[in-house]
């Protein structure tokens, strides 16, 4: 059975896919005009120091940017225009010591934990 019809039958009249573009050309936004778009909220200087300290303190992103209730990409905007890396990438010297040690017959795990990295992102510079 054709949904449309079933569903027009139930309802008693319109189909629902008709309702839909009724209700659609009746909305209150007009055509061609979008939503308007909600800005991040600006962070006060002294706001902008209590992210930073928190990142430095904690070395999380999403915890410093609870610490001023905002998100973890607008602080990740943040600290970057402050001049913070937050990317944190393996160095050449952490995968050359992650080598050494998978050589030396550890654990991906336990180089992870070793070094302070998944053991996924390990894994991909053992490879």
């Amino acid at each position: 059975m054709d949904l449309r019809h079933h569903y027009s039958k139930q309802l008693g009249g319109t189909p629902p896919v008709q309702r839909l573009v009724d209700e659609a050309r009746e909305s209150e936004h007009p055509r061609g005009s979008a939503a308007a778009v909600k800005r991040a909220r600006q962070l006060r200087p002294e706001e902008i120091e209590t992210l930073i300290t928190h990142d430095r303190e904690n070395g999380s992103v999403t915890a410093a940017a609870k610490s001023v209730g905002i998100t973890r990409q607008t602080a990740g905007r943040y600290l970057t225009t402050a001049g913070i890396v937050t990317i944190r990438r393996m160095s050449n010297d952490d995968i050359a010591r992650a080598r050494d040690t998978h050589e030396a017959g550890k654990s991906v795990h336990s180089i992870a934990r070793m070094i302070g990295f998944s053991p996924h992102t390990v894994a991909k510079a053992l490879k």
